[in-house]
């Protein structure tokens, strides 16, 4: 049985946080049972089979109201080709459950490729007015590391992170887009519409499908990259604001964090020279390649690579 929406139903449920959803499964999974065994169960019922704390099993039985709003959303889900990737599927990133423990994201709405996920991956991260030379950066350093088959990890957004996805795209890479809402709000925009490809591409929401988007969403997709990264890389970041939250994730996450160095710093990258000074952020200087300066991103690329 496909108890997905089950699983949907139970998150969605008041009470009910990713630790608990753990402890469920586990529960379950110790007597051969199904989370859509426990549909129709009372608070009681469910509190003497599993021992389970009062307000557990309490809150555990209020899934069987949460169902009703939410199979018209699933059913919308099936037909749109979004795929759910629960927290025990073979298909959920391991480095998220190994970085975030038990704070992970239980379920993951994913259009495009999924396995993507399970790949290595670095995040390049700036700020949506990023500079023309911050955008030859976020671009070529993007460029570098599809180059090395390594999967380019962004936010989806204006500026760095469209960049970040077009570059890998259109050099024969893979990249993943974490958004910071529910992924029926999905959209193309026409920086991605010629290069779009769903088998070089996961696009993924940790959020409901119908949930709106909002700042409080974009630091925990930040956080979220983050812990999915092998490494993080700032290219721009104004001295308060998401992308340097960003950088606080990183270092508070124990994930190498880079960012670019300029001779003269744009507008837009104040934060940079707090996050080399203050956050131990390693500086990434240029280097000259086919006669062109790049980012060098070797040290990146390696973390990636060997660890």
């Amino acid at each position: 049985m496909n108890d997905t929406k089950y699983w949907i139903a139970l998150e969605q449920t008041h009470g009910i946080g990713p630790a608990h959803m753990i402890e469920i499964h586990d529960a379950l999974k110790e007597q051969n049972l199904s989370v859509a065994d426990l549909s129709g169960l009372s608070g009681e019922e469910i509190r003497e089979e599993f021992r389970f704390p009062e307000k557990i099993a309490e809150a555990i039985a209020g899934m069987e109201a949460t169902l009703p709003k939410i199979e018209e959303d699933y059913f919308r889900l099936l037909e749109s080709g979004i795929d759910v990737i629960t927290f025990f599927s073979e298909l959920y990133p391991a480095r998220l459950r190994e970085v975030l423990g038990n704070a992970i994201p239980p379920l993951l709405y994913v259009y495009g490729n999924g396995r993507l996920l399970k790949q290595k991956g670095v995040a390049v991260l700036g700020d949506k007015d990023v500079s023309d030379k911050g955008g030859m950066i976020a671009f070529e350093a993007s460029r570098l590391l599809a180059k090395h088959r390594i999967t380019v990890i962004s936010g989806y957004a204006k500026g760095v992170g469209l960049i970040a996805h077009r570059a890998a795209l259109i050099s024969g890479g893979a990249t993943v887009a974490l958004v910071p809402y529910g992924i029926f709000h999905l959209t193309v925009p026409n920086i991605l519409g010629d290069v779009m490809n769903p088998d070089a591409m996961a696009v993924v929401s940790p959020f409901y499908p119908t949930r709106e988007p909002n700042k409080f969403n974009a630091f925990i997709r930040n956080k979220i990259i983050c812990a999915l990264s092998c490494a993080v890389f700032i290219v721009e970041a104004p001295p308060d604001g998401g992308i340097f939250e960003a950088a606080k994730s990183a270092g508070n996450l124990k994930v190498p964090l880079f960012t670019a160095e300029y001779g003269e710093y744009p507008k837009n990258a104040g934060g940079n020279r707090r996050i080399i000074e203050e956050m131990g952020g390693t500086p990434v200087k240029g280097k000259m390649e086919n006669g062109m300066l790049v980012p060098n991103m070797d040290r990146i690329i390696g973390l990636a690579k060997f660890g």
